[in-house]
């Protein structure tokens, strides 16, 4: 190997994957159930869809073990549904519960892009530093943490199954059997996340065309995988041709919601280039994007990647043009050119960092390469020169991630609880309303987050049946006994309006910084 010696080198791997799995863990793990502060409603869909089947059997509408599920107006996938089942049956119903598939998802990722980089430079000298300066950058990255702590229909499924069956892909070449399972994996990609639907076919032809050779010569296995292949997707081929499969693409495909004063032609075509954004990628990440105001995608004041990355992306990219590494180099470049594809058709003028989530991967892995590239060349300087570059590498390293550590430990939640985040505060609301239901005839929650029906069944499955998704406006009767939750500027109208009315304040919900989310209290006559 190139930095240690023979007979240290099998406990350094081994405590060197260990250390990064344990940070990734941390880094995935920590407060989990608390930050990001808020709990957004398809991470309760899919937290009361997995006690529904665990405790009945059957989805929140009574169909028994469904394999897509309906929900908020579409049909959810269902990995992500089934493998938040037995952590529910373990620790309850409750965020922690429901964000820890997610987590483990990304955890087993880093463990994932590990073994890939192995395979994928099994003839470079080189391939585990490789290997584990990727699977570093995917446990630190910002890009992966954000969606490996929350529940948002398989992303973190998404990445992980992509990976290991890229992985068992390769090994295939010394084991033909793996070929199979590597095809089950895909599967499973598919069935994770809607925009696996557009990249994986996609990247298995490019897989297809890059190693055909190895493919032609076992014809019996190509073809028996195929055919695998659609067997296992045929029910979702049925659910788009003749159920409401594609109801979600019907909401956000640019081909029925056409651009405004721009040409379909030109809006793909920004979509896309907008995925290899300076400032997307290593300035602002999606926050700063223009027109972007949706604060659950990411953090202000950092890309999706770190900074350094940009530089040990373009060194890694120099490092296989010179070695001449034309596997490798198909396989990451075929990765880079369609991980935007899952974002290519939405009518959206921005950037998702969610349905380009799968792009996470390769550029850990060229950032891992560059890295290595890196180091061989300041081995090369004389000793105090390569002393005091690896000295300032190290600091640059550490920096970002304290930063980013910041940024998203300690800042993230003031500025990320409200409509446009995390929606905080159903919580305390559904847990007050269900503490007090028995003195009310009505109980009334302000439609102040996306499908608010779902936290009733979420927070209070077997209570709070006088609860009620609304607002004064419509509910307000003074013949009732009636608890209202509502926002100050909606009470403050509302009262303006009615000024035979006062408000009888009983609990007081505030965001993290401070600011009062809602006042719950009820109406009574001056």
């Amino acid at each position: 190997m190139l930095f240690i010696k023979k007979r240290e080198e099998k406990l350094i791997k081994i405590f060197s994957i260990s250390i990064i799995l344990v940070l990734g863990f941390f880094l995935r793990i920590y407060l989990i159930d608390s930050i990001p502060s808020g709990f957004f409603c398809d991470e309760a869909s899919i937290g009361y869809n997995a006690f529904t089947i665990l405790t009945k059997g059957v989805d929140e509408f009574g169909k028994s073990f469904p394999i897509f599920f309906r929900a908020l107006g579409d049909y959810k996938n269902p990995v992500e549904i089934y493998s938040t089942v037995p952590f529910v049956a373990l620790f309850g119903l409750n965020e922690f519960s429901v964000r820890l598939a997610s987590a483990l998802f990304g955890i087993f990722s880093i463990l994932a892009i590990y073994l890939l980089c192995k395979e994928m430079f099994r003839k470079s000298d080189g391939k585990y530093y490789i290997a584990l300066f990727s699977a570093f950058f995917l446990a630190i990255s910002p890009w992966h943490i954000q969606f490996s702590r929350v529940s948002l229909e398989g992303l973190t499924a998404f990445v992980f199954f992509t990976t290991i069956g890229t992985y068992f892909f390769l090994k295939a070449r010394k084991n033909k059997n793996f070929l199979l399972l590597s095809v089950f994996l895909f599967i499973l990609a598919i069935y994770s996340y809607f925009p696996a639907r557009i990249f994986i076919p996609l990247f298995l032809l490019g897989l297809f065309v890059t190693f055909r050779k190895f493919l032609f010569k076992n014809i019996k296995f190509l073809f028996l995988s195929i055919f695998l292949f659609i067997c296992f997707l045929s029910p979702l081929i049925y659910s788009m041709l003749f159920q409401s499969g594609l109801s979600r693409w019907q909401q956000v495909n640019i081909f029925t919601n056409p651009p405004h004063n721009e040409n379909i032609f030109s809006h793909m075509i920004n979509n896309y280039l907008s995925h290899f954004s300076p400032d997307f990628l290593f300035l602002t990440g999606a926050s700063g994007m223009t027109n972007q105001f949706i604060t659950r995608f990411s953090v202000n004041g950092i890309g999706e990647l770190y900074s350094l990355q940009s530089v040990l992306i373009i060194l890694a990219l120099i490092y296989l043009w010179k070695k001449r590494q034309k596997q490798v180099f198909s396989i990451l470049i075929l990765w880079l050119l369609l991980y935007p594809v899952g974002t290519l058709f939405t009518a959206d003028k921005i950037v998702q960092p969610t349905r380009s989530i799968i792009g996470v991967l390769p550029f850990q892995i060229l950032s891992g390469l560059g890295l290595y590239y890196l180091l061989r060349l300041i081995l090369k300087l004389k000793k105090p020169a390569r002393a005091l570059c690896v000295t300032i590498l190290v600091l640059i390293i550490e920096f970002s991630f304290l930063n980013y550590f910041d940024l998203y430990f300690n800042q993230y939640a003031y500025y990320s609880s409200g409509y446009w985040g995390w929606q905080y505060g159903a919580k305390k609301i559904v847990n007050f309303f269900s503490q007090n239901e028995y003195k009310y005839d009505q109980l009334v929650m302000a439609p102040e987050f996306n499908s608010p029906g779902i936290f009733f069944k979420f927070y209070a499955p077997n209570n709070c049946s006088k609860c009620y998704v609304g607002l004064p406006d419509n509910y307000y009767n003074s013949s009732s006994k009636q608890l209202f939750a509502v926002t100050p500027s909606y009470l403050e109208t509302y009262l303006l309006k009615q000024q035979m009315l006062k408000f009888e304040n009983l609990e007081t919900i505030y965001y993290p910084n401070g600011a009062v989310a809602f006042k719950l209290g009820k109406f009574i006559q001056k």
